[in-house]
This record gives structure tokens, sequence and C-alpha cells, in this order.
């Protein structure tokens, strides 16, 4: 099945970022052998700027499955796990957002983690492009003690947005 990317047309997403950290700290991404890479954004370009380890992910075509990778660099003691691999970019084919302009909708977010508000992308109670084939995880992995939910009352700032999928050559995704 021939898959699209996502995006929300207000937020006129990016697929380039701008790296906070240095050169040494995430030189290579590493996933489990098999796996390919995919860029995720849902927050659209207001939030590009971040380590690399906040919008590349690994990704196993066969259980769908979306993962953090091992990063590794010269000014840092982590290695490189056995058996695993540079990843590539994943094609539109292998992974992809969004099928239709629906399968890709303004979400207000609701959850944040708790102890890593620095690698946490978005704002507490904005919009965000979110897909229905594959939801955003809003607190990043963490749960329980370490997942904040919040009561956004007031303005929707989803109200006028609309979702939109846009054809892109890779499996980088909004």
């Amino acid at each position: 099945m021939k898959l699209l990317l996502s995006t929300v047309l207000a937020l006129s997403l990016s697929i380039s970022t701008n790296a906070v950290l240095p050169p040494g700290y995430e030189d290579d991404m590493w996933c489990p052998a098999g796996e390919c890479k995919i860029y995720s954004n849902p927050f659209g370009d207001d939030y590009s700027d971040g380590p690399s380890s906040s919008f590349y992910f690994c990704y196993n075509s066969i259980t769908e499955e979306v993962t953090d990778g091992v990063w590794t660099g010269s000014l840092t003691d982590v290695k490189q796990p056995k058996g695993w691999e540079k990843p590539k970019m994943c094609s539109k084919d292998v992974y992809s957002e969004c099928e239709y302009d629906h399968d890709c909708i303004p979400k207000i977010r609701t959850e944040m983690p708790s102890d890593d508000a620095e690698h946490s992308r978005g704002e507490i109670c904005g919009c965000f492009s979110d897909s229905v084939l594959h939801p955003f995880d809003q607190c990043q992995g963490e749960t329980g003690d370490y997942c904040n939910d919040y009561s956004c009352i007031g303005r929707d700032p989803c109200k006028h947005q609309r979702g939109k999928c846009v054809m892109q050559d890779n499996g980088a995704g909004a």
C-alpha cells in the first residue's frame, strides 16, 4: 500500500532541523538490523530546533513499531549496539503518516513528559498535526508518574486548522 506523508497546512512543516548539540554528540544513528529511519515533527517549523534524536526514529516495517535509535559521537562513551547498523531513510512505500487528508488531524497537546522538558517537542495546549495511522506519543515513551496530563481550557488553537497529506520522496514525515 502506497502511503503519503502528513502535514497540517497552517504549520508548513520542514524536513530540515537545526541541531542544538555540537558535533561529537549525535554524529551517527544506529537502529536494529533491517530497520530504516523516519523523520517526524508534528509541531512544524516553530519546533525544528533540537537534537537530531528528537526528530529521527527507527522504524520496523514488520511490527510497525517506531523506536528511539542509539546515537554515538566522538565526544561520548556511547557505542554502537552489537548487530545494529546505520539506517537508511524509509521510503514512502514503507512508512508514512497518512494516506489521505482525513488521516492527518489537528490535535491539542494535553500530555507531556514530566522530567525531560528540554527534549519535549511542542507546547502544552498547542496544536499539532497527528496521524491516524501512526499517532504521535504525546509523552514520548514515558508512562505513569513520568507523564503529565493537562486540561486545556479556553481558546482552541486547532479551530481553523485542517490536515493535508503531502507526498515526499522518502519516509520523512510530519
